[in-house]
């Protein structure tokens, strides 16, 4: 007989972690639930071998979610994980069309950071570019579906600036 997965206290802190939090990074789980590094590790690995979470990995860490997020909403979710990229979504979102100077003033991220972000929101297909004149421009490619995910896990992230948008954007877009 099969032991179940969420018996000891240890996995169901980390499983609960993951699912207030879609997307989180492993040290972000270690930190939520307080527990150390390798015994966070071992156990993430129990509940992926389990089928209860999933892990992407990518570049630089490993990204968990619970089983039965959607495919499509993960880049997304895994992305907006990040402050600087959650800051810049949602002064897209609330003015399309935006160039560096104009995200960089409205962020209050440098040109470097920006650069970063919008390079991965760019090739996940989540930000598109245009052109002013000789300066290239950003916009969210499917606003609807941005909005909507940020409603959906609005208590995971639990910012200002998505707070803001929501007031605004919320009641549009009820999960």
């Amino acid at each position: 007989m099969d032991e179940d997965p969420l018996a000891l206290d240890t996995r169901r802190k980390l499983y609960e972690a993951v699912r207030r939090s879609p997307g989180i990074g492993g040290r972000e789980v270690q930190r939520a639930a307080g527990t150390g590094w390798g015994e966070t590790v071992y156990h993430l690995d129990r509940l992926t071998e389990a089928g209860l979470l999933e892990r992407e990995r990518d570049a630089h860490q490993d990204h968990y979610f619970a089983r039965g997020v959607p495919l499509a909403d993960r880049n997304l979710l895994r992305l907006s994980r990040s402050s600087s990229a959650r800051r810049l979504l949602v002064a897209l979102l609330e003015r399309p069309d935006q160039t560096v100077p104009d995200l960089s003033e409205r962020t209050r991220l440098s040109p470097g950071r920006l650069s970063v972000h919008l390079r991965r929101l760019i090739d996940t297909g989540i930000v598109a570019t245009g052109r002013s004149g000789r300066l290239r421009t950003f916009r969210v490619s499917d606003q609807g579906r941005v909005v909507r995910v940020l409603v959906a896990y609005r208590q995971s992230f639990a910012d200002e600036w998505v707070e803001g948008l929501l007031d605004t954007w919320g009641e549009i877009f009820r999960p």
